[in-house]
């Protein structure tokens, strides 16, 4: 079996890891994984272990696209080509165009909504890397809360920035352009993790966060396969400037969300399709 993956490049975005840590885990069972990339050929910021082409030529048994620019390719594709909804907002209106034409796969059960015959492969984390630290942090005066900082106004940086800060007792921490060693040290660091988005998808963020044993605070979007693991709320500051509501609680596991667990779903909806021709 050959499976391929068609990105425009291999830059360090969650959408592309997004395909890195399943090509690693098919290339953990023995399974063919191959990147068609239309412009990076290298990925220096990743241990991948699968293949990288360029997508001059794509050829596989089973092809997932994501990224809806580059759906263009697709009627060339010698394979049988799958359409994975990772992300909403503008992205939906292009995947819109293509529903139908091709078997789809929704990363987040609130796709189901605007593509109800979508097959659902929930996740993913790296639960193998993201793990609670052996050692508990040395109490701090402090409340430590992690927030993704890199300027990308769907994540609500600004907003968790003008509600958290002036807070007593609250230290605000900015994650931006860390790899993953960097990720798990920053994570280990904290108490607490808060996630903002307004663009749908999956938040890893939040997903790594709890992974790590951080508890995460959040307005809900992206963490619905979870939600029974975060803390949802409406107000951040009224929520932080509560010491009462500052206690740690253990998160729970994440292993129904590992990347091994889909890639199992991903070799179902395959084998459902070859049997389906």
């Amino acid at each position: 079996m050959i499976i391929g993956n068609v990105l425009p490049h291999l830059g360090a975005f969650g959408g592309v890891r997004r395909f890195l840590e399943l090509g690693n885990i098919f290339v953990n069972r023995g399974i063919d994984f191959t990147i068609f990339s239309a412009s990076d050929l290298k990925c220096e910021w990743f241990d991948f272990r699968g293949k990288i082409r360029d997508w001059s030529k794509i050829k596989a048994d089973y092809v997932i696209i994501g990224d809806t620019p580059s759906l263009r390719v697709a009627p060339r594709v010698q394979g049988k080509v799958f359409v994975y909804v990772i992300v909403g907002g503008d992205y939906g209106k292009d995947y819109k165009k293509v529903y139908g034409r091709y078997p789809f796969i929704v990363n987040n059960r609130i796709f189901r909504k605007q593509f109800p015959k979508a097959h659902l492969a929930e996740g993913g984390v790296n639960t193998h890397f993201f793990r609670p630290p052996k050692k508990k942090r040395k109490v701090s005066s402090r409340v430590r809360v992690l927030y993704y900082a890199a300027k990308r106004k769907f994540k609500g940086r600004e907003y968790i920035k003008a509600a958290l800060s002036g807070i007593d007792g609250i230290e605000l921490i900015g994650l931006s352009g860390l790899n993953n060693k960097q990720l798990l040290e920053a994570y280990h660091s904290g108490d607490f993790a808060v996630t903002w988005e307004s663009r749908p998808g999956w938040s890893n963020l939040a997903s790594e966060a709890i992974a790590s044993g951080l508890t995460v605070v959040t307005n809900g979007m992206n963490c619905e396969p979870f939600i029974d693991r975060v803390i949802k709320v409406s107000d951040l500051r009224e929520f932080f400037s509560n010491p009462e509501n500052r206690k740690i609680r253990k998160p729970g596991s994440m292993e129904e969300f590992s990347w091994e667990k889909v890639a199992d779903r991903l070799l179902q909806i395959f084998k459902h399709h070859s049997h389906h021709k």
